[in-house]
């Protein structure tokens, strides 16, 4: 996260500011995020305008915005950090209130940051006791720095606020557990949990009273001359919550405020009148490299960056063994192969022998690996002589008649969640791993601005279709889109709109593959090819029939990453997207994945471009003049800007009349019943897929009704708490579907 710093104190110089963010910076980098995986960076920015505008924000340089001020007089403002009613993170810190709380601003600065980073949505609680009835149950904002309000230390000279740690907020008490990052190791001469240090206070949702109450200790005069302070300022969360209950009332002034200029606003730039692309949809299937699936194109096509037949690359197990390619791929690979970070970094190699890690990658996850097994790491799907031959005709139908992107890249080495979050974000936080059973701890919030929040910003209409339990849906800001309704729809949606009228076809569409069951068809391992095969043709044919939708669409079938299957081309070097690298570099792309641009504009062929998911979303910025999404897409980065394929959508005067007029693909084995097809494991992907949506409370949105992301119990300590007994798919759609019910019928 980047929170913009925008100085509109009379009486604190920009030298001095720089200063504290520096030392700020240093605070979250090196004493925050160490215990608590997330972090942000504070940077000054320019101000506009004489005074801020909280609805438009025109300061914004970044994900949040927080404005360093003399006077709380600013209209609404509280002092504290809000979002906005597009959901935008800002903040305020009064110098002069600062005095008054007797407290240096640059605490104030530290202590609103921490938290804005912690909630930057302002709707995170915490089940707990009551501080005076234990046996009550309340439900404790998510705050940093309150409960330590009082507590200071300095870096580099600058006085920062204490703040609390992830055990805080779990009931069950540890030897030699630290509540506080001043605290004492030994809880009982340091803060309980939940409890409050002197000269602090805590905030809290009581659900009996059905209210918001702030509480200090009875006999701390100091806290309680703080609390007393703010509520003459109007000042804090607590204010605004229990003595104006102005939260819902004034989100609804906002939005109607919205509405009413959403009727005089420009609409977004219509599409070059060059392009006679007006639709874009994306179906993104899972885990197969290029060589894996289209490397045999080299048969009918030696341009094409593929596999040379007659010297196949190989890679030698740690027993001798050479293990080559060969055009043996089977329909279904009983096991999962290893994609993780690790495993694929292991798989790439290192500069003297790159791409030589594949087999022992696999024999690392799995030992008792058999011969026939190491061979399907290597193998690849064959091209034939004629198109009938095609082992996949589907896949391979497209290549032969449109254009392979033969230089398409993962977004990074690393697994599904990740590049697909690249693919709609930019950015995957930072974070490298998918949560499983045996890593709880890796389930994380990913709260970053979309490519869907920039297309609704614009007017762009999109849908996200999907066949059973979407994967996009991780991503907190699609979340409550899903739950309320907006821009989901299943596959018949997808389908029927399709067979319209092309005017009402979304402008961007998005589609998701089955994950799960024995019809799943994103062509993870080990589902069978042939159910993806399928999915392609019926997409292909759909907009296809459509001759005024299929005239004015370019659909891009591509695959998150390679799944741990053989590629010979090394990824090559790129730039971090955002500053979120504490846990990797991400200046690598990850292994080639097959991507096929599919438009009766595009002429058929090769492109040799350096693509990768962001790609997708620079042409989609570019097109519609959206902003860009992380630093890949910036000209800052250079030479290795992500790349976009606009240019290769303008070479045709009229569009193509010798494509396909459908695809049909190899049928898979039949089954007597549903049952009798076997389903893939649970695992990988699935199962983190299945654990997000466990972890969801009943309530998603907690008691703030403004909520634009979920109560996800980030605050329980690491290793305190018993995981929930996993959810099975049918339960876990069931879960789903009642919690688009509670918020439909307005719970």
């Amino acid at each position: 996260m980047i929170i913009s710093i925008i100085n509109r104190s009379l009486t604190i110089p920009d030298p001095a500011l720089q200063r504290v963010i520096r030392a700020i910076n240093r605070q979250i980098r090196e004493d925050f995020e160490p215990y608590w995986s997330f972090g942000a960076t504070l940077r000054l920015e320019g101000k506009v305008g004489k005074r801020p505008n909280k609805e438009s924000l025109l300061d914004l340089r970044g994900d949040a915005i927080i404005y360093l001020w003399d006077k709380p007089n600013v209209e609404e403002a509280l002092g504290y950090h809000d979002t906005n009613a597009r959901g935008i993170p800002y903040g305020f810190v009064f110098t002069e209130l600062s005095k008054k709380l007797d407290e240096q601003w640059s605490v104030t600065l530290s202590h609103e940051a921490l938290e804005l980073l912690a909630d930057a949505q302002v709707n995170l609680l915490i089940q707990g006791p009551h501080p005076e009835k234990p046996t009550l149950e309340v439900f404790h904002w998510f705050e940093m720095c309150d409960a330590v309000q009082s507590q200071t230390y300095q870096i580099d000279g600058v006085e920062v606020s204490n703040f609390v740690l992830p055990l805080y907020f779990t009931k069950e008490e540890q030897e030699g557990g630290r509540n506080d990052f001043l605290g004492m190791l030994t809880k009982s001469n340091g803060l309980a949990s939940f409890g409050v240090a002197p000269g602090g206070y805590i905030g809290f949702f009581n659900p009996r009273t059905r209210t918001h109450e702030q509480w200090a200790p009875p006999k701390d005069a100091k806290a309680r001359t703080r609390l007393a302070i703010k509520r003459a300022a109007k000042y804090g969360r607590g204010y605004l919550r229990k003595y104006t209950q102005a939260t819902s009332s004034r989100e609804r002034a906002h939005r109607e405020l919205l509405r009413r200029r959403k009727v005089k606003t420009i609409p977004a730039r219509a599409t070059d009148e060059r392009d006679p692309i007006k639709h874009v949809v994306v179906l993104m299937l899972e885990n197969r490299s290029f060589d894996h699936m289209l490397g045999g194109m080299t048969k009918i096509d030696p341009t094409v960056e593929g596999i040379q037949p007659n010297q196949p690359a190989s890679n030698t197990a740690p027993n001798g063994i050479i293990v080559q390619q060969q055009p043996i791929a089977d329909w279904v690979v009983r096991r999962d192969l290893n994609h993780e970070l690790d495993g694929t970094l292991k798989q790439i190699g290192p500069p003297a022998k790159p791409m030589s890690g594949f087999v022992t990658s696999y024999l690392d996850r799995y030992q008792d690996a058999s011969d026939a097994e190491l061979d399907q790491v290597m193998a690849y799907f064959p091209f034939g002589d004629e198109p009938n031959a095609d082992s996949l005709p589907v896949l391979h139908g497209l290549a032969r008649n449109f254009a392979v992107c033969d230089h398409w890249f993962a977004s990074m080495p690393g697994p599904t969640w990740q590049n697909r979050f690249f693919a709609h974000s930019g950015t995957c936080l930072g974070h490298t791993e998918m949560p499983s059973q045996t890593n709880p701890l890796a389930m994380r919030l990913y709260y970053q601005e979309t490519i869907f929040d920039r297309l609704s910003d614009s007017n762009i209409d999109w849908a996200i279709f999907h066949d059973g339990i979407p994967q996009s849906i991780v991503l907190t800001r699609l979340l409550t889109r899903y739950l309320t309704f907006r821009g989901y729809d299943g596959m018949d949606g997808f389908f029927d709109a399709a067979a319209g009228d092309a005017a009402e076809f979304p402008q961007y569409a998005f589609i998701e593959p089955r994950y799960f069951g024995s019809t799943e068809n994103d062509q993870h391992p080990p589902a069978d090819v042939r159910q993806g095969e399928q999915l392609m043709a019926d997409v292909y044919n759909a907009i296809r029939q459509n001759k005024a939708l299929w005239e004015s669409t370019l659909l891009i079938v591509t695959y998150d990453e390679h799944g741990g299957f053989y590629d010979h081309i090394a990824p090559p070097n790129t730039v971090a997207p955002d500053d979120h690298t504490a846990h990797w570099t991400f200046d690598r792309l990850g292994v080639r994945v097959p991507t096929i641009l599919v438009s009766p504009w595009i002429k058929k062929g090769v492109i040799k471009t350096v693509f990768d998911h962001t790609s997708l979303l620079r042409y989609l910025c570019d097109k519609w003049d959206l902003e860009p999404l992380g630093e890949r897409m910036q000209a800052s980065a250079g030479n290795k800007q992500a790349n976009t394929f606009a240019e290769e959508l303008l070479t045709l005067d009229v569009p193509r009349t010798d494509t396909p007029e459908t695809l049909t693909a190899k049928s898979p084995p039949m089954a007597r019943s549903r049952r009798a097809l076997a389903e893939p494991p649970i695992e990988g992907s699935r199962e983190a897929l299945l654990m997000y949506v466990n972890q969801l409370p009943e309530q998603v949105s907690g008691a703030s009704r403004k909520s634009r992301r979920p109560s996800l119990g980030r605050g329980k300590a690491k290793g305190t708490h018993e995981l929930p007994s996993p959810l099975s798919v049918e339960q876990a759609e069931a879960k789903l579907e009642r919690l688009r019910t509670k918020r439909k019928a307005g719970e």
